[in-house]
C-alpha cells in the first residue's frame, strides 16, 4: 500500500468528515465533533495536510491560529494506525508551523505516548460523558425553599451570579464578565427552556445551562454544596431535554474535578472519551 501526502482544501471537507466519523465510531467522543461547523473551524484555515491510501483519506491534520497560539489537531483512520501515520503527521505539522499546542477530542494511549515522545506534556484533560435518556432518570426533588426559573433576559443576571459564585474557586476560572460569559454560552443550539437557575432568599443558589443534547455547566454556590442541589438541577434539565425529544445527553468533566464526576456517574452518565491539550 502506497501512502501519498498532499495539502488539503475546502473541497476535501466531505472526506475529512468521513474520516472524523470513522474515528468517533472507534474511539468515542462527542458526535458534534463530526459536524461541518466544527470541522470547518479546524480544517479550512491555516495549514491542512492529508495522507491518502488508494485514493482514500486515511489521515489529516491542521494548524490554525487561536489568539497568539498555533493549535494543531489531527485524525488517523483506525484501520491504518500502527503504521507511522500519526508520527508522520505530527512531524509534518511541527515542521510547517513550529511550536504548537496539540488538541485532541479523543486521546488514545498511543497518541498520548506519541505526544510525550515529541516533548509535549498534557496541560488539560476532561472526560466526555454520555447518558442514554431512554433509561429512567432518578427522582431528585429540588429543595422547596428555592425558586426555579428558566433562562430569560430577566434572569440572565441571576444565572451569571450563580455561575461566578459556583466556579470562582475552581482551577482555571477565567473571570469573565457577564457579557463575555453570555457570548461564550449562548449560540443557535442553546436551550433557554432547559437552562435553570435556583434562587434562595439570599440570592442565587445554583444553576444549569444546556444546549441541544448537552449539559454545558452545572454548579452550586458554596453555601448550597453537598445538599443535592447540583444533582437535582441536572436531573430537572435532563428531564426537560427528554421531553423535547432528546434521546441522549453529553457533558464534559475536567479530570481534576472528581466530585462532579461522581455526581454525573450517579445520574447514569458513562465516560466515552477523553479530550486533551498538550504543549
Amino acid at each position: 500500500m502506497t501512502i501519498g501526502w498532499a495539502a488539503l482544501s475546502p473541497a476535501d471537507m466531505p472526506a475529512i468528515a468521513d474520516l472524523a466519523r470513522r474515528c468517533v465510531a472507534h474511539d468515542g467522543g462527542l458526535p458534534a465533533t463530526t459536524s461541518p461547523s466544527f470541522l470547518e473551524r479546524r480544517y479550512v484555515a491555516g495549514t491542512v495536510v492529508g495522507a491518502f491510501a488508494d485514493g482514500r483519506l486515511v489521515a489529516c491534520g491542521a494548524v490554525r491560529a487561536v489568539g497568539d497560539v498555533s493549535a494543531a489537531t489531527g485524525l488517523v483512520d483506525p484501520g491504518h494506525r500502527g503504521q507511522g501515520l500519526g508520527s508522520g503527521l505530527l512531524d509534518r505539522l511541527i515542521r510547517e508551523a513550529g511550536p504548537v499546542r496539540l488538541e485532541t477530542e479523543s486521546v488514545t494511549p498511543e497518541a498520548h505516548a506519541l505526544f510525550l515522545s515529541r516533548g509535549f506534556r498534557q496541560t488539560f484533560a476532561e472526560d466526555v460523558y454520555r447518558r442514554d435518556l431512554a433509561h429512567p432518570l432518578p427522582a431528585v426533588p429540588l429543595p422547596q425553599e428555592l425558586k426555579i426559573e428558566e433562562w430569560s433576559q430577566d434572569t440572565e443576571g441571576a444565572f451569571y451570579a450563580a455561575y461566578s459564585a459556583s466556579f470562582a474557586d475552581r482551577p482555571g476560572f477565567p473571570g469573565w464578565s457577564r457579557e463575555e460569559w453570555v457570548d461564550w454560552l449562548v449560540d443557535d443550539e442553546f436551550l433557554p427552556g432547559c437552562s435553570l437557575v435556583a434562587r434562595a432568599a439570599g440570592g442565587a443558589a445554583g444553576f444549569v445551562t444546556c444546549a441541544e443534547g448537552f449539559l454545558i455547566q452545572v454548579g452550586a454556590v458554596p453555601g448550597w454544596r453537598r445538599r443535592g442541589l447540583a444533582r437535582a438541577l441536572a436531573a430537572a434539565a435532563l428531564d426537560r431535554m427528554r421531553a423535547r425529544g432528546a434521546t441522549e445527553a453529553f457533558l464534559d468533566v475536567n479530570v481534576n474535578n472528581p466530585a462532579s464526576a461522581a455526581l454525573f456517574r450517579g445520574l447514569g452518565f458513562e465516560v466515552i472519551a477523553r479530550r486533551a491539550r498538550y504543549e
